[in-house]
């Protein structure tokens, strides 16, 4: 009688494809395509006010340190988070006034062990606290209600239209709140 001989297992190759063809079918089903991401926005002088309207709500500070590159919304609630948003903005100094209206470089103190570069509150209205940005270059005046920053040649410029923009029709109309 002749005996048939039957195989008792698969070769390396026929493994091989098997697991090959598996993996092939398991990345089509359950692959998801890669949706493009809009990169987060850059944040400068002149998008300043739009980018803080639009992203930030509630009362906070805004924190930026390495030389205004990267800033932080420090809000009071236990769930806040500070998550850092990109900017490109290399302020200088910052400057407010005083009660005689003169400008006064404001120390800004540290964050995260690194020196603070800009600093402002931000208000449940959307309005922030008012502020002369010096760029080195150029100045910028920020004013509280968020309107469009104004671009001055020289921090005594900006603090006169200040105290111009404090006793203008925004004020004295009542609604500026």
């Amino acid at each position: 009688m002749q005996q048939i001989e039957f195989k008792r297992g698969f070769t390396l190759v026929e493994l091989l494809l098997a697991i090959f063809l598996v993996g092939l079918l398991a990345y089509f089903v359950f692959a998801t395509p890669r949706k493009y991401k809009k990169p987060k926005e850059v944040v400068t002088i002149s998008n300043l006010p739009r980018f803080f309207q639009k992203n930030l709500s509630g009362d906070g500070e805004v924190v930026c340190i390495n030389r205004c590159k990267e800033c932080y919304y420090i809000t009071n609630s236990k769930d806040a988070t500070t998550a850092p948003i990109p900017m490109v903005l290399n302020v200088k100094n910052e400057y407010i006034l005083d009660k005689n209206d003169n400008p006064i470089k404001l120390d800004l103190g540290r964050f995260k062990d690194k020196k603070v570069c800009m600093r402002f509150r931000h208000y449940k209205n959307g309005s922030i606290s008012q502020v002369i940005l010096d760029l080195g270059d150029k100045v910028i005046f920020l004013p509280s209600y968020f309107g469009e920053g104004k671009e001055f040649g020289s921090i005594s410029e900006a603090a006169d239209w200040w105290v111009k923009d404090s006793q203008g029709t925004l004020r004295s109309r009542g609604d500026w709140y």
